[in-house]
């Protein structure tokens, strides 16, 4: 007979081994026992493995698998876990997140506040020159070019609400959600993208199912982001777009591709990150799409 558990969690692995003890730190001090926690690393090294069993709690698992990306860890870590108990709620977390206390509680409570809510994110904060900034407090569209763009980006971290009843989002950033695990489960991450935007998608079709993903404003983490290399920012908006009944816009794509890359221009002085969307923008458009 399979166990009934509350929560599990998915901490999504690569090369951070100076970070990952802390991760599972602070998740077992939020409550997340250690059994249910299981860790999926994608390293792509010989000695991943001996390296984190020595840091991880012995009750925790891992998992170790070829680097398809972070849906495709997302995805092989719910089998892992449902393959040994069923569970009311599953959280995806990166390897270098540093979770304020009751934040976890937070949304678990936001998630069980109402049956319609499928997924629940905290404010997502980094370090940006020196000072701490909100990195997201969820997303939104864009109004033409419908481009993911982060809510309160960059804000001034006490700007931005610290309590109050969870929000509304189209989408939450992926280094830290709350899921129904039936949704998770059922819906799984597209394995089509490769760094970034595979939970935008995700979050489109949970919309779509009739639940809605919110940001919770009492819950807080702190991550860090390289941001979207420009090959894969084409590529991946492109994907989005022609999954999402989104094709009208292709169109504004190269427009908007290319107004993301010229900074990268200047600041480099070099014409890569515009020969590296347009190559991304023409796989997106040609790859055979999957769900």
């Amino acid at each position: 007979m399979t166990t009934k558990k509350v929560l599990g969690a998915i901490v999504v692995h690569h090369r951070s081994y100076e970070t990952i003890e802390k991760v599972l730190s602070d998740l077992v001090h939020e409550g997340v026992a250690p059994e249910n926690i299981v860790v999926v690393d994608n390293s792509d090294q010989d000695d991943s493995e001996d390296r984190l069993r020595t840091l991880l709690p012995g009750s925790t698992r891992l998992l170790s698998v070829a680097n398809h990306g972070y849906g495709a860890a997302v995805n092989a870590g719910v089998r892992e876990l449902q393959a040994h108990a069923t569970y009311d709620l599953l959280l995806v977390a990166t390897h270098e997140v540093e979770i304020a206390d009751g934040s976890v509680g937070a949304l678990v409570d936001a998630v069980r506040s109402a049956p319609n809510i499928g997924a629940a994110g905290p404010t997502l904060i980094s370090r940006v020159d020196g000072a701490d900034k909100v990195w997201s407090t969820g997303g939104r569209f864009t109004r033409w070019a419908r481009v993911p763009r982060h809510h309160d980006h960059r804000a001034d971290v006490h700007a931005v609400q610290q309590s109050g009843s969870p929000t509304r989002r189209e989408w939450l950033d992926g280094a830290f959600v709350l899921y129904r695990a039936q949704l998770l489960s059922e819906l799984r991450v597209n394995e089509v993208f490769f760094m970034y935007v595979e939970e935008v998608d995700l979050h489109l079709r949970i919309a779509r199912a009739g639940f809605e993903v919110v940001w919770v404003p009492e819950a807080r983490v702190r991550q860090s982001s390289n941001g979207t290399p420009m090959l894969y920012f084409g590529r991946n908006l492109a994907l989005l777009h022609r999954l999402n009944g989104e094709s009208r816009r292709l169109v504004l794509l190269p427009f908007v591709a290319l107004r993301m890359a010229l900074p990268l221009v200047v600041r480099r002085r070099s014409l890569r990150p515009v020969i590296d969307v347009v190559k991304g923008i023409v796989r997106g458009l040609t790859e055979r799409m999957t769900r």
